[in-house]
């Protein structure tokens, strides 16, 4: 059954197929991403969108008692929290940062530290117009990742980094030696004895949107990491969606999505 399905997935047919057909399909079967034969990421991979009224609405949010948001990174509060008692001040980089409500979050409890804005340009932009327009503190954005200079306390990939083409060169040309912790939540990691690569998915469960990622492989991750004088020191699967699986993947030892926290360590390079 599920060799066909996948053929049918991974087509352009499902791709034209209607949305109530495609809502129907994943409703029925619960598929959420399906193994293609792509070597790369499309250009212009994951359209997505923030507008200025829906930032503007979580900045009323956050001002609530009890606000949180509804992340991939569960656990970054604690963290910097810990850090933050022992470091003058902490200054944290968001990759792929989408929308403001981590900032928010965070900046309600951190009192001496930096938030770090990037994503696309035109979402930079909007954020810079609201920092502007909010006297929003603690907060900056940056347009390109290669300019880094001064060090950075954590490196934040929130479901982001496996959506992006020569993910390995921008971590090596603009974060490694230049990030102490660098964090990757909600990452999709296999291993396999017939394929020893990263492999290029199709993502189905949001149709009519149809993005691709990087079922990346761990082995050779971890790796490249520990080349970098990077050291795993933290591993848990991420269960921020609920029942997503891989039923429709064969011949994998493993799939899962995980968060992944790295230090840098010079000795093991």
């Amino acid at each position: 059954m599920y060799s066909f399905l996948n053929l049918f997935l991974k087509s352009n047919i499902y791709n034209k197929s209607p949305k109530f057909i495609t809502r129907k399909i994943f409703k029925l079967f619960k598929i959420f991403f399906v193994e293609t034969n792509l070597q790369n990421l499309p250009n212009n991979n994951h359209p997505t969108k923030i507008d200025k009224s829906e930032q503007l609405q979580l900045i009323e949010k956050s001002k609530k008692q009890f606000y949180k948001p509804f992340n991939t990174c569960h656990f970054m509060l604690e963290i910097f929290s810990i850090y933050e008692s022992f470091k003058k001040k902490i200054k944290v980089l968001d990759f792929g940062a989408n929308n403001i409500d981590n900032y928010l979050y965070l900046n309600k409890y951190l009192r001496n530290w930096e938030y770090i804005y990037h994503d696309l340009s035109h979402y930079n932009n909007l954020v810079k117009n609201l920092i502007k327009e909010k006297d929003l503190k603690n907060i900056t954005v940056l347009e390109d990742c290669s300019i880094i200079k001064e060090p950075i306390d954590f490196a934040i990939f929130g479901s982001s980094i496996h959506y992006v083409n020569n993910y390995k060169q921008i971590l090596e040309k603009n974060f490694f030696h230049k990030s102490q912790y660098i964090i990757f939540s909600h990452t999709p990691f296999h291993d396999s004895e017939y394929k020893k690569n990263d492999i290029v998915v199709k993502q189905v469960n949001i149709s009519p949107v149809i993005n691709y990622a990087y079922l990346i492989y761990y082995k050779s991750f971890i790796s490249f990491m520990n080349k970098n004088g990077y050291e795993l020191i933290s591993e848990n699967k991420n269960n921020f969606i609920k029942f997503l699986n891989f039923r429709n993947f064969r011949n994998f030892n493993f799939i899962n999505f995980l968060d992944l926290i790295f230090v840098y360590n010079k000795k093991i390079i």
